[in-house]
């Protein structure tokens, strides 16, 4: 048979290691915690991230227009003239496929 001794070592190793399998799931669910939140963090900054992307876009796009525009006010070199009517009749053929395909619907 067990000892007192060897009874009482058992038990406070046994107390200590439930002490530590709390401590860790203490630890665990603080850190699943902070995981969501880290998460719904990632999440937010993903829909700014797109908003800002689109904003991009939008400004690409009215940089592009005022460039042709100013190359169109201005006496400038033919060259500059010509990219700048291309790029108007190009934007008028993507309008003329966009009214064909929503005739087609």
């Amino acid at each position: 048979m067990l000892d007192r001794k060897k009874v009482d070592n058992l038990e406070f190793l046994v107390s200590g290691i439930e002490q530590k399998a709390l401590g860790l799931r203490r630890i665990l669910e603080r850190m699943e915690m902070e995981n969501r939140q880290l998460k719904s963090r990632v999440g937010e900054l993903e829909v700014s991230l797109e908003l800002y992307k689109q904003k991009v876009k939008e400004l690409e796009n009215k940089n592009s227009i005022l460039k042709v525009s100013g190359s169109l006010n201005r006496n400038t070199d033919k060259q500059e003239s010509q990219k700048a009517k291309a790029f108007i009749d190009g934007l008028i053929k993507e309008i003329d496929r966009c009214l064909m395909l929503l005739e087609a619907v």
